[in-house]
């Protein structure tokens, strides 16, 4: 029950940080990475605290002191002159206490699925338009990501628990759902193919979320969606959308071609409960 409430409350504050950095960012830092930089740090922080073996309370506790001194201060208005540089520092003292939650809720997460809910995620803020259409507010965007986002891994949780039979699905068949969700995001030029595709990958990196069916990735696995993040925010602004049209299609092959090599796996995956901070 303890876990699962970490597990919860872990996933809040995923979703706090993907969107309060990254709004922020857009507002600080536009002109570094596209306004990314705050949120990769944090994710890059988070993925490499939980990949680490001595990483304690004190620690988490320290950063979490550390980011709200950093965000107060930029808010106040006294140093405005320094307000990237302040919000930096807080994505990274964020990062630690979100590694802390995530180590004490014993998640392990596989890199695949991070991945692709990750770059949902952080690219929230690079122009909605380029996903969603033109018409669509600030608001709207963010309400339909965290919908999707909260909705989907809740839904999974519900009908594990209250089914009349044991829910399963193959590691494999999670990953294809991932594989063609990220391919949407790639290619789908309507707005019901977008919304489809990002609906496949959380339901997808959401029955990847399991303690018991992945080990930790390591810290170069863990950065590789932080790497890939910054490298859209560096090339959004030369290339547009087509920046992160090539990150999903990336993650859309990587996808295929681990569903591939598990073909013919069938072990149960819906076996024990879902943990919820699978979206960074």
């Amino acid at each position: 029950m303890r876990s699962s409430g970490l597990s919860w409350l872990g996933h809040a504050d995923a979703l706090a940080a993907w969107v309060l950095l990254g709004w922020l960012g857009m507002r600080l830092g536009w002109s570094v990475a596209s306004g990314v930089l705050p949120v990769v740090l944090w994710w890059a922080v988070r993925a490499a605290g939980e990949s680490g073996h001595r990483l304690r309370p004190a620690a988490g506790v320290a950063g979490l002191w550390l980011a709200m001194l950093s965000l107060a201060t930029a808010a106040s208005g006294l140093a405005a002159p320094h307000g990237l540089p302040l919000l930096l520092i807080a994505a990274a003292g964020w990062g630690l206490w979100s590694a802390t939650l995530s180590r004490h809720a014993h998640e392990r997460t596989l890199p695949l699925a991070q991945l692709g809910m990750g770059l949902m995620m952080g690219s929230l803020w690079l122009v909605s338009q380029w996903c969603l259409g033109p018409g669509w507010t600030d608001g709207q965007t963010v309400a339909l990501h965290l919908g999707l986002m909260a909705g989907l891994p809740l839904a999974v949780s519900v009908a594990r628990r209250f089914a009349l039979t044991r829910l399963a699905v193959s590691p494999r068949r999670a990953t294809i759902l991932l594989a063609v969700g990220a391919l949407l995001m790639a290619t789908a030029g309507a707005l019901v193919g977008h919304i489809a595709g990002m609906a496949l990958v959380v339901l997808g990196g959401a029955l990847h979320g399991l303690a018991c069916s992945a080990s930790p990735s390591g810290v170069a696995g863990g950065l590789a969606g932080p790497a890939l993040l910054l490298t859209v925010g560096l090339l959004a602004p030369t290339l547009g959308p087509t920046a992160l049209q090539a990150a999903w299609a990336l993650v859309a092959l990587l996808a295929a071609a681990q569903a591939l090599q598990a073909a013919g796996t069938t072990r149960p995956f819906l076996s024990s409960p879902q943990h919820w901070s699978d979206a960074a």
